[in-house]
């Protein structure tokens, strides 16, 4: 993978004096996650952050996008099916239940049985049967029911193992409630819409980690992120809003650092394909009708490139050769007169908040070619119940024309978001294509990568000609620092994960 990309680091301040507390105080969750355990009959990105930080998975990816060996060491792939892999030794969970196959087997076979109603149960359900080795607890192989190219790239972070045994005796719902992994951070408390409180685990398996005592991620609004780190009440703001950033440098008389990095997420407008939507003239009218240099300079103020369609700069699979649909709100009106779509035709929108300026970029452009446009504004949570929650428990898609959330590919394969946003066995998904599948479903079972490469990008090219998304903006993510800590890079993923806040250090004069 290529990861010569940008990365600009702009220090405003080098050193202070230690706070009193070794503590990283975060500002990224606005409300209640709907769980932090990856066993739970739900599926929220806001939720990884938190999950990564107490749970390790067999594997997980470094900032740039490379594969490393976490609670395996090593593996191999024996078949075109059957994967082998050589367990850590000596790692136990936070209550000092020893790790082992058992747990591997336990927490997947949990995941895959469609009983349990997981949320990240269609991300691993490529996955058939887990088979434990006799006399050797350190190995255990995985079968899958069809060759998956991505096979790795999904257990960086979905595959978090678990503790049987604690389960077993305290139950599932004990365990939702006071999550217990082998991460470098251990579960305190959860004060409800107040804060996430994680504490350093000292017998951490990876020796010099972490750095801080704790982790505490701080539930507010998107609105008071900017007066928390003015107000030194936190230390980390990752996906800040970037039209905000002049403002916030201005108030902090530049005393605060920005890293940004060209990452892998967007602003996703998922669409469904019945009605009028089931059209594809109407499904190009929407896009004709976006205008993304707007997106990029008033959405972000310039932190963002243009997206032609789902694939990313930097992504496996991404399909470079395509070209955005160009702002044409002629072209659009005349699509979707020639689709008889009626004046004032009524679209229903759900964004998250962190979309909010560029959805209302959306909302204006799209009441410009004579839609009415009714925009709904939730929480990235509330979002993610109505909308994913919603189909988990009824089998439906939201009943909004169109939902937008900022979304990021902690996986780093174009697979990930494909299946997430464009699957219709996905609990994302809000559209219903057969053909769409057969390619997806074709892209990943080939293991070569060149020709798995080659299959991936004629899919992104598939989902561009049948504008089965509205296409907007890959994003430039903006990070806040404070002066006293030392974070100077972001993952490239775009996703507040593992390595970020476990090697984090507190800047000293020293």
């Amino acid at each position: 993978m290529n990861v010569r990309f940008l990365n600009i680091i702009l220090f405003c301040c080098i050193a202070s004096p230690a706070l009193a507390d070794d503590e990283l105080d975060v500002a990224y969750l606005t409300q209640d996650p709907p769980s932090i355990v990856s066993l739970a009959q739900s599926f929220d990105p806001d939720s990884y952050a938190v999950i990564t930080q107490i749970f390790d998975s067999l594997l997980y990816f470094d900032l740039d996008g490379n594969i490393q060996p976490a609670l395996a060491t090593h593996w191999q792939q024996i078949s075109s099916t059957q994967w082998h892999f050589f367990l850590r030794k000596n790692v136990r969970f936070h209550n000092g239940e020893p790790f082992d196959a058992k747990a591997v087997k336990f927490t997947y076979d949990y995941i895959i049985n469609p009983a349990n109603n997981t949320g990240n149960h269609w991300i691993l359900n490529s996955i058939k049967k887990i088979s434990l080795i006799p006399n050797k607890p350190l190995e255990v192989i995985i079968e899958t029911h069809h060759p998956d190219n991505m096979l790795l790239n999904r257990l960086n972070m979905f595959g978090a193992i678990c503790p049987p045994n604690y389960i077993k005796e305290k139950g599932i719902n004990y365990f939702l409630q006071h999550p217990i992994g082998t991460g470098p951070f251990k579960f305190k408390h959860w004060q409800k819409n107040t804060e996430i409180l994680l504490t350093k685990n000292p017998d951490y398996w990876q020796t010099g980690i972490p750095h801080y005592d704790a982790v505490r991620f701080k539930i507010m609004p998107q609105q008071q992120w900017m007066s928390a780190i003015l107000a030194d009440d936190v230390d980390l703001v990752p996906n800040f809003p970037g039209n905000k950033t002049t403002e916030l440098m201005r108030k902090s008389n530049n005393e605060l650092r920005l890293v940004k990095r060209l990452v892998l997420a967007g602003y996703w407008v998922l669409i469904h394909n019945q009605g009028i939507f089931s059209q594809l003239n109407v499904r190009k009218a929407l896009n004709y009708a976006i205008n993304k240099d707007d997106l990029v300079r008033f959405g972000d103020f310039g932190n963002a490139q243009p997206l032609a369609s789902l694939g990313k700069k930097h992504e496996f699979g991404a399909n470079e050769t395509l070209n955005p649909y160009p702002y044409d709100p002629d072209k659009a009106r005349t699509l979707l007169a020639n689709a008889k779509v009626a004046p004032h035709t009524p679209l229903s929108i759900l964004a998250a908040d962190i979309t909010t300026p560029i959805a209302k970029i959306i909302q204006a452009n799209l009441e410009d070619v004579g839609f009415e446009v009714s925009l709904e504004i939730v929480t990235r949570s509330e979002w993610a119940k109505k909308v994913i929650g919603h189909k988990i428990a009824t089998g439906q898609r939201s009943g909004y024309d169109l939902v937008i959330n900022l979304v990021d590919n902690p996986i780093f394969h174009l697979g990930f978001h494909a299946g997430l946003f464009l699957d219709s066995r996905s609990p994302w998904s809000q559209i219903t294509d057969p053909e769409f599948n057969r390619l997806f479903d074709n892209s990943m079972t080939t293991l070569e990568q060149l020709p798995a490469k080659t299959k991936l990008k004629a899919l992104d090219a598939y989902i561009h000609d049948n504008a089965l998304m509205i296409f907007t903006t890959q994003r430039i993510i903006t990070v806040v620092v404070n002066k006293s800590t030392s974070i100077d890079r972001y993952g490239l993923n775009g996703h507040l994960d593992y390595e970020l806040l476990s090697h984090a250090k507190k800047v000293t004069n020293d």
